[in-house]
């Protein structure tokens, strides 16, 4: 029976157990008890693996578009000098909307690990572009 109930499941039981009646809970025992139960879910036994791979999937496919714009903004300003102010409000907008929810699902279903290589092989295009655009920029 054990094998068939997470580690995950087994936190949210334990904080429930430990923190008694649910009418006398406080506003942060709700908001733990809301995390743990969301990262419960996300790794349930029954089909976590599914849910996982399509969080990863939205993920990849948000910051990958998020950096195409950001790539096209930084080399079309290099080239033909001020920003493109419709390519920088759809990047802003990007990343405030699908961006941020991505990265929460990723950061609140424990993926903390890919959520941390994303962040990284972001950080190096982004380097890479800024490189390349400070070259166009100076020709």
């Amino acid at each position: 029976m054990s094998a068939l109930v997470s580690r995950p499941v087994m936190a949210v039981e334990k904080f429930v157990q430990e923190h008694g009646d649910v009418e006398t809970w406080s506003s942060v025992d709700w908001e733990v008890h809301q995390n743990l139960t969301e990262i419960a879910l996300a790794h349930g036994p029954i089909g976590s693996r599914r849910q996982k791979a399509g969080r990863r999937a939205a993920a990849v496919a948000v910051f990958g578009y998020a950096f195409a714009l950001y790539a096209v903004t930084e080399l079309v300003s290099a080239i033909r000098g001020p920003r493109p102010m419709r390519l920088h409000f759809h990047l802003a907008r990007v990343g405030r909307g699908p961006g941020r929810r991505a990265d929460d699902r990723l950061r609140y279903s424990g993926d903390l690990v890919f959520r941390q290589q994303v962040i990284r092989v972001a950080v190096l295009s982004g380097d890479a572009v800024d490189r390349l655009a400070a070259r166009l920029a100076r020709r």
